[in-house]
């Protein structure tokens, strides 16, 4: 099966071998946390994992404040004030809730590799690799791909094919593993990748001549050019279209000409020059937003004109539909199965 070069990171492994650097009678922030991981949009996820996570009795995550020094949350089943209690105890002033001599006891000396920033990295290695051109067959089938998730990081994918004239559902099937990493903005694709690799030897085992896929999210419409669409479409080596129901980045240039009939995206490239990456398809007035873009051997003329090929009065493109339904009623079937 395909695979990425670079190993997803067990991140809250990486977090907690960050909290026992933390030493007593000091303090971080959420967002020091987030940059010793790599990225500094992670401090939600941090904030997140240290209020819900389990918590031992020699558990330091009380030393991690606010970035003004407020204390912030703490455990969700206990009294806030035992977090300035354990701080006090260690010689960190508190008063007010907010942490007195912030500067002064301030830790940021990390040892860490940074896992996110690899991934960052990975990222770019991945966007040099994406090919733009047109793909100007109509191929008689089309898969997407589409991941949900059931609660406790388990993700669901799915993977439905369907005629391209007809939009007839011709096969599907469904997949379920622990998402390789939690939601951190322009990170996804590492969050969703591997269950989609696994779709995709799936499909090709039954469906070998099936040679384009639509994958809900971005392609090369992202702040990196690196998209789960455009990642996966290089990783797998195969045709690619992200489709996506939010606008992530760039500017809608409502006044160029349009693509196929739709309004091109751009984003900045070179000083002074912006770069293509996308369009938006709304074919009825009332039709919500999506926003189409290149992944992988494709291009923005070619994607927006397969993506409108699918439209068979859904919101999204009919393979995609599909994937999306598929994934959505088997992770409600997966909750509603789970024990009190």
């Amino acid at each position: 099966m395909p695979s990425l070069e670079v190993p997803i990171p067990d991140l809250e492994s990486e977090l907690k071998g960050l909290l026992a650097q933390i030493p007593a009678g000091r303090v971080t922030t959420y967002g020091d946390l987030a940059d010793a991981l790599g990225l500094r949009t992670a401090a939600r996820w941090v904030g997140e994992f240290l209020r819900e996570h389990e918590h031992p009795a020699a558990c330091p995550c009380h030393r991690v404040v606010r970035k003004d020094g407020e204390l912030g949350l703490y455990r969700r089943d206990h009294d806030p004030a035992e977090k300035a209690d354990k701080l006090r105890r260690e010689g960190v002033g508190v008063a007010n809730g907010v942490v007195e001599a912030f500067s002064e006891v301030l830790f940021r000396n990390f040892q860490s590799d940074k896992p996110l920033a690899r991934l960052i990295e990975l990222q770019h290695q991945l966007a040099r690799r994406v090919r733009l051109e047109p793909y100007d067959v109509t191929p008689r089938m089309i898969a997407g791909l589409d991941v949900s998730y059931a609660g406790d990081g388990v993700a669901i994918g799915a993977c439905a094919v369907v005629e391209t004239d007809s939009g007839r559902l011709v096969w599907s099937t469904t997949c379920r593993r622990r998402a390789a990493l939690p939601y951190i903005p322009s990170l996804l694709t590492f969050r969703e990748l591997p269950a989609l690799l696994s779709l995709f030897e799936e499909t090709r085992r039954q469906f070998p001549e099936v040679d384009l896929f639509l994958v809900d999210g971005n392609g090369i419409l992202h702040p990196r050019g690196a998209g789960i669409a455009a990642c996966f479409g290089v990783v797998a080596e195969v045709p690619t279209i992200g489709v996506a129901k939010s606008f992530l980045c760039g500017r809608l240039e409502v006044d160029a000409p349009a693509i196929n009939g739709c309004c091109p995206v751009t984003i900045e490239g070179k000083p002074g020059h912006r770069t293509t990456v996308g369009a938006v398809l709304q074919r009825r007035p009332e039709a919500h937003r999506l926003y189409v873009s290149p992944g992988h051997r494709t291009d923005v003329a070619s994607a927006v004109r397969i993506a409108g090929l699918l439209d068979f009065g859904h919101r999204l493109p009919e393979a995609l539909f599909w994937a999306d339904r598929l994934s959505r009623r088997e992770a409600r079937r997966l909750i509603d199965d789970s024990p009190l």
